[in-house]
C-alpha cells in the first residue's frame, strides 16, 4: 500500500520537473525576444557600438577584393562607320546602354594596350572626331587610371593618368591602326596613344551597324553664319527635335520601411533610442560618430577622426583615388541606388586631398543631369587615411510618368541663353527643386 502511494508522488514530481524545464525554456526564449526588441541582442552577438547591427548585417563591404567594380556608363556616344555621317545616342539612356554594351570591348582593349601618350593639338583632336571610330562621353570627369582598372577587370596601364570626359577610339590617319585620344580635363591638354587595335576586321565590323543620322558638333558648322558661336564647340547638336520624358520626384525616406533599410545598410540600428530630435530631423551619436537623418531626405554622417569611423576601406592609410571612388560608389549604390527609381548615379568629381579624397556623385535621368538645390551632389563622401569620415546622401526617387515635354531646338535655346553663359555648354538638365513634377530644360554652363 505504501509503495502504491509512493508511485503517484513520483509521477507528480516528474511532472513538476517537466513543467519547470518547459517554463525555463519559455522564459529563455522570451528573454532573447525582448533583447532583440530592445536592442540588447547586438551586445550579446558582438557589435562595434550601441547603434550598430550584428556584424553579419553591417557594414557595407567597401573594399575592392571580390566586389563588383563601378560601371561608369557614358551619357552619350557618337559613332562614325564611314567618312561621312555620324550616329549618336544621347538623352536616351536605353539606347546609349545598348550601344555601349556592343562597343565597350573596343574601349577596354584600347585602354589596356595604349602606349605612352603623345601630345596633340586641338586641331588634330577635331580631326580625330571626324574620322571613323567612336567617341565615349562620360559627362563628368572620370579618372583615366580608374577606367583602365574597371574596364580591364583589374588590370592597369601605368602609361595613362589624368581625368577625362571624352575618350576616342579612332582610325589612325596614316595607317590601319587605331588611336586612343583624350583631353586631360585638369590642364586642357590633348593626347593620342597608339594601341594594339587595327581598324580592319573587328573594329570596322563593330562600327558598321551604326549608320550616320546627321548630328554634328558645333565646331563643324562653320557655314552656320555664327548662329552657334555662343556655344562650346563640342556641344553635339541633335539631328531631330528632342522630346524628353517627364518624371515624378519624391523623397523615399518618408517611407518607414525604406528608412529602416537605409539605416541597416549604413550599419546604424533603425529606431534606436540613441536618437534625439534636432532641427529638421533626428541625430544619432555613438562615441565620436554622428548620423543625422533629416526630414528633407538627407542623411549625413561625420566621424571626428579616421580611427573613430566604422567604415574602413581595408586598403591601409593610403588607399589611392581608385579605391576611394570604388568605396564611395558602393556606399551610394547600396543606399541611394536602391531607392532612386529611374535615377542613375554618375561620377561628378574625385578630388584628391592630403589624407585621402572627396568623391561627388550625381543623378542622371535618361542621360540628362539632375540639378539638386544649392548645387548639392546626390552623394558626397570624404575619405581620410583609409576610412570614410563623412558623407552626405540626398535621397530622391524618380518615376517615369509616361508623358513627354517639348523643348526648343538648340539654335533657339542658344540664342536665349547667350546672355547668361556665352561660350558655355548647352545641355538638357532636370532642375529638382523639391517639387513633384520634373521636366527637362536647356542650361548653359
Amino acid at each position: 500500500m505504501e509503495g502504491a502511494n509512493r508511485r503517484p508522488r513520483r509521477r507528480r514530481r516528474r511532472t513538476a520537473e517537466r513543467l519547470k524545464s518547459l517554463l525555463i525554456a519559455v522564459l529563455s526564449l522570451s528573454a532573447l525576444y525582448l533583447c532583440a526588441r530592445t536592442g540588447l541582442y547586438g551586445d550579446l552577438a558582438g557589435v562595434w557600438g550601441g547603434l550598430l547591427l550584428p556584424e553579419q548585417e553591417s557594414p557595407i563591404p567597401l573594399g575592392s577584393a571580390g566586389d563588383s567594380r563601378p560601371e561608369l556608363i557614358p551619357v552619350r556616344i557618337t559613332v562614325r562607320s564611314g567618312p561621312s555621317g555620324r550616329f549618336a545616342a544621347q538623352y536616351d539612356q536605353a539606347l546609349t546602354d545598348e550601344v555601349y554594351a556592343a562597343l565597350r570591348g573596343l574601349l577596354a582593349e584600347a585602354l589596356a594596350s595604349a602606349r605612352p601618350p603623345r601630345q596633340m593639338t586641338e586641331a588634330h583632336w577635331r580631326q580625330a572626331l571626324g574620322r571613323e571610330g567612336v567617341c565615349f562621353d562620360f559627362g563628368g570627369q572620370a579618372p583615366l587610371d580608374a577606367l583602365c582598372v574597371w574596364l580591364g577587370e583589374g588590370s592597369r596601364n601605368d602609361a595613362l593618368t589624368g581625368d577625362v570626359r571624352r575618350l576616342l577610339v579612332v582610325r589612325d590617319n596614316v595607317g590601319d591602326g587605331a588611336l586612343l585620344c583624350f583631353r586631360d580635363e585638369t590642364d586642357g591638354t590633348y593626347y593620342a596613344c597608339e594601341t594594339a587595335l587595327t581598324y580592319r576586321g573587328r573594329m570596322a565590323e563593330s562600327l558598321e551597324p551604326y549608320e550616320g543620322s546627321g548630328p554634328a558638333f558645333v565646331f563643324e558648322l562653320e557655314d552656320s553664319g555664327g548662329a552657334y558661336q555662343a556655344l562650346d564647340p563640342y556641344v553635339l547638336l541633335s539631328a531631330t527635335p528632342l522630346s524628353p520624358r517627364i518624371y515624378e520626384a519624391s523623397n523615399p525616406l518618408l517611407e518607414a520601411e525604406a528608412l529602416d533599410r537605409v539605416q541597416r545598410a549604413l550599419s546604424f540600428r533603425p529606431q534606436s533610442d540613441a536618437g534625439y530630435q534636432v532641427q529638421g530631423g533626428l541625430r544619432y551619436r555613438e562615441g565620436k560618430e554622428t548620423l543625422e537623418v533629416l526630414d528633407r531626405g538627407v542623411i549625413a554622417y561625420h566621424a571626428s577622426e579616421p580611427s573613430a569611423s566604422r567604415y574602413s576601406l581595408g586598403e591601409g592609410p593610403s588607399p589611392g583615388r581608385t579605391a576611394c571612388i570604388e568605396a564611395a560608389w558602393r556606399l551610394a549604390e547600396a543606399t541611394l541606388g536602391n531607392l532612386s527609381g529611374a535615377g542613375r548615379l554618375c561620377l561628378l568629381e574625385a578630388r584628391e586631398t592630403a589624407s585621402g579624397a572627396v568623391v561627388r556623385l550625381g543623378y542622371t535621368l535618361d542621360g540628362a543631369a539632375v540639378a539638386l538645390p544649392n548645387g548639392a551632389a546626390a552623394a558626397q563622401v570624404v575619405i581620410q587615411e583609409g576610412y570614410i569620415t563623412g558623407y552626405t546622401l540626398q535621397f530622391r526617387r524618380y518615376e517615369d510618368t509616361g508623358e513627354r515635354s517639348l523643348v526648343l531646338r538648340e539654335l533657339q535655346a542658344a540664342a536665349a541663353l547667350e546672355v547668361q553663359a556665352p561660350g558655355g555648354e548647352l545641355a538638357l538638365c532636370y532642375i529638382d527643386s523639391g517639387g513633384m513634377s520634373l521636366e527637362a530644360g536647356w542650361v548653359a554652363g
